[in-house]
Formats: structure tokens, sequence, C-alpha cells
């Protein structure tokens, strides 16, 4: 078939056309279209943004670790008083709030 009578037929623009609108309405409009890419694409960047912050949180307990094990003093002291501990002849004072029991 010649190739220029095939371009100047109606009935193939009309398929293409019909068939064009009708891609574009199932991506537009079926469950698994652009809203559920929207959606999922927000979802990516969320857990995205978790896994930076559980990125950032493991450096801090690596160094953690590291201070740790070169017996740091001042890291020892620091863990020390978080749980309540004091040097000898020290006295902790500890406060409640107002209206508190």
């Amino acid at each position: 078939m010649n190739t220029s009578l095939l371009l100047k037929s109606s009935t193939l623009w009309g398929v293409l056309a019909f068939s064009g609108l009708a891609s574009a309405g199932i991506i537009l409009f079926s469950p698994d279209g652009i809203s559920s890419l929207n959606k999922r694409q927000a979802e990516i960047r969320e857990q995205q943004r978790q896994l930076l912050r559980l990125r950032r949180a493991n450096l801090e307990l690596s160094e953690e670790v590291k201070r740790l094990a070169a017996k740091d003093p001042e890291l020892y002291e620091a863990l020390a008083r978080q749980q309540g501990l004091a040097r000898p002849g020290e006295t902790i004072y500890t406060f409640r709030e107002r209206g508190g029991k």
C-alpha cells in the first residue's frame, strides 16, 4: 500500500485519535493511574526522609561506639550522670515542677 495514501486516510487518523484519547483516559482515571503514581511518589519521598534520619542516628551511634571503645572519660561521665550517678562527695539535687505531686 502506498504510504501517502495511508497518511491521507481519515479512518487511520480517527483510530489513532480514539486510541490516544482512550489511553489518556485510562492513565488519568484508572485506579493505578496518575493519582496512584503521585501518592506513591509522596510515599517514596517520606521514606527517603526517614532513611536520612536513620542514617544520621546510625552515624551518631557509631561515633558513640568509637568513643566508648576508646574509653573516653567524658563520655563515661556523661553516661553515668544520665543514670543519676555522682562522684564521691557530690550532691545531686532534683527539682519537681510546680503543681506536680
